[in-house]
């Protein structure tokens, strides 16, 4: 079972429609599926005349581009595992990559290669694959070119790794997940039906693994010309060229993104009038956000999507009723969709900060879990969701069993309400706990949210103060209107029992996850302020 095995039908069913469009290189940047997959071989050749084979790690350092998708179809094929990392990673995860994973081959560009040179874990690999010009001690990937493709896809067991990515764990620790060969093939027959995908569609790919799902279903891939050494969500522009020139059915972008998007399209005064499939992919998508991608596609079908790494569960704007608006506004939490239905969800007592024991049996585990409408910590059980880290060392465990299944612990807190619909509350370490009961600060940002005053808030324990912190979206001072508006929303919140307000012109987020709020340096500009 090799993922490998998967792209390869699309060669035979579609050989000739696109795959990739790459803006970059215009008129060249139509790649087809049989074009794609016959660069792949033959990188396959040029690895393995290197002396990579199955087994190894090699470190994908490249820019979203055909390039990108050949060389890991290539490791694919090799059996060898990609660790994927961003080309403008920072130092430290670079370092923390390559020592915990030990590639044994880098694929990148020359410049990162010159830029990584005072990286001691980096200088240590030893084969070094570079895209574009090369150095006499590099090797150019292109001497691939001229090489006889290499037609064996290595048969791999279904629970050989296949990436390793790495994302943000409990506390802010980076940490690093390996997926299978399974796991891909699982995940993209999920997200099919989440996604509603229809091959021959056009979509914007702004995300490596979202691209490599389109080349398993048959869907051409989109690559705006995106800018190196600049952060992917301020870059709208290369966006918008791409909609107008190609005219995409579909979109699946981060929150921050879609926002800067929008404002962008807003100041052009024109629409993603193409685009008839929106997805909104990260955690929270507050209500305002669904209305707001509205204005800018009021034809096109918006959802939101829960789960930072799999879709755990999805929500239509159009599904959203007004007693739904009505709840969250008083305080009952964000709305984010049924649960996917290939997985099992519960709801356990909140005990976030310990281990949980291991249940003998289904019918135990399902004594102790919460009835409909009371809120506890949410956790998962399904083939497609990841259960192994490397590196839990000093991190919470994330996973328990129940008789000889494994469930895996979210970290967020939520209850199901009576149509079987998953209701998010936030994560369980960020509940308040004092005199006045429990509360999260999501349903208090949730409940604000329908403000059009406000542009943002934090809602924190601050000098043991529920305390809520408010930037206004008016930034001209006007006295009058603030007060005004804040008067509005603390009456709107008498059930959060609000003890401090306190007004910043900016709440500040944090660099590397823009929608999570900096605390440390909000706590610092409260207490300047006093």
């Amino acid at each position: 079972m090799n993922i490998a095995e998967i792209l390869h039908k699309q060669v035979e069913e579609t050989p000739e429609t696109p795959a990739i469009l790459e803006m970059r290189r215009g008129a060249r940047g139509r790649v087809s599926f049989a074009e794609l997959e016959l660069r792949a071989r033959r990188g396959v050749t040029l690895l393995r005349q290197q002396g990579m084979q199955r087994g190894d790690t090699i470190l994908l350092m490249l820019p979203l581009s055909t390039d990108f998708y050949v060389a890991l179809i290539a490791i694919f094929r090799l059996g060898a595992i990609a660790l994927i990392l961003d080309p403008d990673a920072q130092s430290d995860e670079l370092d923390r990559a390559s020592t915990l994973c030990r590639p044994k081959a880098v694929i990148t560009t020359p410049k990162n290669l010159i830029w990584r040179f005072f990286s001691r874990a980096f200088r240590k690999i030893s084969l070094k694959f570079t895209v574009g010009f090369s150095l006499p001690t590099l090797i150019s990937w292109q001497r691939a070119q001229p090489l006889e493709p290499d037609p064996k896809i290595t048969e791999v067991e279904p629970e050989t790794p296949a990436v390793i990515v790495s994302t943000v764990g409990l506390y802010e620790q980076l940490k690093f997940i390996e997926l299978t060969h399974e796991h891909l093939i699982l995940q993209q027959k999920s997200l099919s039906e989440i996604l509603l995908t229809h091959p021959g569609e056009i979509d914007i790919t702004l995300q490596p693994l979202l691209g490599l799902i389109n080349i398993g279903l048959g869907l051409t891939s989109l690559l705006p010309k995106f800018k190196t050494k600049q952060p992917l969500i301020h870059q709208t522009k290369p966006i918008i060229d791409a909609v107008n020139k190609y005219h995409p059915n579909r979109i699946a972008a981060s929150p921050t993104l879609l926002e800067n998007l929008i404002e962008a399209l807003i100041k052009k005064r024109e629409l993603l009038t193409p685009a008839y499939k929106i997805f909104i992919w990260g955690t929270p998508v507050l209500p305002s956000l669904l209305n707001q991608v509205n204005q800018i596609a009021p034809q096109a079908e918006i959802i939101a999507i829960y789960g930072e790494t799999a879709a755990i569960a999805s929500l239509s704007r159009r599904e959203i009723e007004a007693n739904d608006v009505s709840q969250m506004q008083r305080g009952k939490g964000l709305l984010v969709g049924k649960p996917a239905p290939d997985i099992q969800l519960r709801i356990i007592p909140n005990q976030w900060g310990a281990p949980v024991a291991p249940y003998q049996n289904q019918a135990e585990f399902e004594a102790t879990c919460r009835p409909l409408a009371e809120p506890g910590e949410i956790v998962l059980q399904g083939d497609r969701f990841i259960t192994r880290t490397l590196n839990e060392l000093g991190d919470e465990p994330m996973n328990f069993r129940v008789g000889e299944q494994q469930w895996h612990r979210t970290g967020d807190a939520g209850y199901l309400d009576s149509q079987g619909r998953l209701w998010l509350l936030g994560p369980c370490q960020d509940c308040l706990q004092d005199k006045f009961g429990v509360i999260y600060p999501l349903t208090v940002e949730c409940a604000v949210d329908y403000n059009r005053e406000v542009q943002r808030i934090a809602f924190f324990s601050y000098r043991y103060q529920r305390t809520l912190v408010v930037e206004m979206a008016d930034k001209s001072g006007d006295r009058t209107l603030s007060q005004r508006s804040l008067s509005s929303v603390l009456e709107s919140l008498q059930w959060a029992n609000v003890e401090a307000l306190r007004v910043v012109e900016k709440i500040p987020m944090e660099k590397r996850y823009p929608r999570r709020v900096d605390r440390v340096a909000l706590e610092r500009i409260l207490d300047e302020q006093d």
